[in-house]
């Protein structure tokens, strides 16, 4: 699955969603990141604030204040991604 984010770079996970790769408008990567534990990248999904974000989701018993699915900001400045808030 691959999207365009706001800032103009390009994301991407393969189907089991082990990883997420970003990458320059010109394809040059930049990072790539493994999930949070006990999750998987699941979908891309537009955020109110953030535009287009990808989106964890936990196992069953590994929640976080319990919702499954969350947004992930994508921070390429400094290499990481962070939850943001469920993806509802």
């Amino acid at each position: 699955m691959r999207t365009t984010l706001k800032n103009g770079y390009i994301a991407e996970f393969d189907d089991d969603g082990a990883s997420l790769r970003v990458f320059t408008p010109d394809g040059i990567p930049v990072l790539s990141v493994l999930p949070p534990e006990f999750s998987a990248f699941y979908t891309f999904a537009e955020h109110a604030i953030h535009g287009n974000c990808p989106v964890v989701s936990f196992e069953p018993g590994h929640t976080r204040n319990g919702w499954p699915d969350w947004y992930l900001k994508v921070d390429v400045g400094s290499k990481s991604v962070h939850l943001l808030n469920p993806w509802r």
